[in-house]
């Protein structure tokens, strides 16, 4: 056995669907195991994911256990969500930690079945199997708290960080980041979020470039600027740029949110990420709204749609409990927001409510 001290970690981040497209992110977890050949450096692997195709994810679990028989241990930080089978990546794991936000959510299985009439059930056995190695995963975790028929029963089931622990399903939640003193003697690291948090793509690559100045030494207590102009969007993809911001901040970055055009829906929550422990500016031409989150058109049996929106009611008590940072965003106000017209709000408005303060930067003069 390998007992010199561990090396620092290598971090990855992901962020979607498991199916064909993740070849590339395997590929890296591939090198990471030929490169760390013979040391004992740690993975982590910071995730957000929709959920994916059964044999993708126990293929990607199959090499984290790989890395495990290398000798490196394997953490996993829920950033977002897990759903369904991507659990199955946490239950691998050797630590895994949630933000406060992310939750786990399960459902049942979808399955799809084609051909030979008389095989058919052949091939719903097949699927079932995959389904049963999903929930004693759930059991396997919570070392006795949960049952698989319990489990195998669960309908659009939504897991809170909180619930996660006391369940062990997960070993931590990553506390609040504490204040930090933004230096002087440090340029700021800049990044601009705009358009909607509906494009996957556009923020996984913000994940990813934030990823990889967090984890280059140079960086170390560099500032970090977030200029913000965005309508809205998915609330997951939302999350998992909100929970790498308040990492960033435990380790030990000051981060300003500027607010430079609009906020509003989720963009409007996402500010506070820097509420407590950074900077947030809002310019005086900014206009912020809130309310309460949409669904999209659901199609499923009658049964099945007070469960599917349970769960969207369910994440939108986590992102109202962020709105709640904000001092003037009382219980009793976004009571009566939630159920009116969109609430749009100026720049000293939101100011007045308690989220952040005016910008004072000023053009310089060529």
């Amino acid at each position: 056995m390998n007992t010199t001290p561990a090396l620092h970690r290598t971090a990855f981040v992901f962020n979607g669907s498991f199916d064909k497209s993740i070849d590339s992110f395997t590929d890296y977890v591939t090198k990471f195991i030929e490169i760390n050949r013979g040391n004992n450096r740690p993975l982590l692997i910071r995730i957000s994911s929709s959920g994916g195709v059964p044999e993708v994810v126990f293929a990607f679990c199959g090499l984290l256990r790989q890395v495990q028989v290398e000798g490196h241990e394997v953490w996993v930080h829920v950033l977002s969500q897990l759903c369904n089978f991507t659990y199955m990546i946490a239950e691998v794991a050797d630590k895994v930690y949630m933000e406060p936000s992310a939750s786990f959510q399960f459902g049942q299985m979808t399955a799809r079945v084609s051909g030979n009439i008389i095989k058919i059930a052949d091939k719903k056995k097949h699927q079932q199997q995959l389904f049963d190695q999903l929930c004693d995963s759930i059991v396997k975790r919570s070392k006795g708290k949960l049952k698989k028929e319990e489990v195998s029963a669960w309908r659009a089931k939504h897991i809170s960080a909180q619930e996660a622990l006391a369940l062990g399903l997960c070993d931590e939640v990553a506390p609040d980041p504490e204040p930090q003193e933004k230096p002087t003697n440090k340029s700021e690291w800049v990044m601009r979020v705009s358009g909607s948090f509906a494009n996957q793509a556009d923020i996984y690559n913000l994940q990813i470039a934030l990823n990889i100045f967090l984890e280059d030494s140079a960086n170390t207590g560099r500032p970090i600027r977030v200029y913000l102009t965005s309508q809205g969007g998915t609330v997951a993809y939302a999350l998992a740029l909100y929970g790498l911001l308040l990492e960033a901040q435990r380790l030990g970055h000051h981060v300003t949110v500027h607010v430079i055009g609009q906020a509003y829906s989720c963009a409007l929550w996402f500010a506070t990420c820097a509420l407590k422990a950074g900077t947030v500016l809002i310019d005086s031409y900014a206009m912020l709204m809130f309310h309460a989150p949409w669904i999209d058109e659901i199609a499923a049996d009658l049964d099945d749609i007070d469960d599917l929106v349970a769960v969207q009611l369910a994440v939108y008590k986590q992102t109202r409990a962020l709105l709640k940072q904000i001092p003037g965003f009382t219980e009793a106000l976004i009571s009566e927001w939630e159920v009116g017209e969109d609430r749009f709000m100026n720049a000293a408005e939101a100011v007045s409510l308690g989220l952040g303060r005016l910008s004072t930067d000023k053009p310089v003069a060529a």
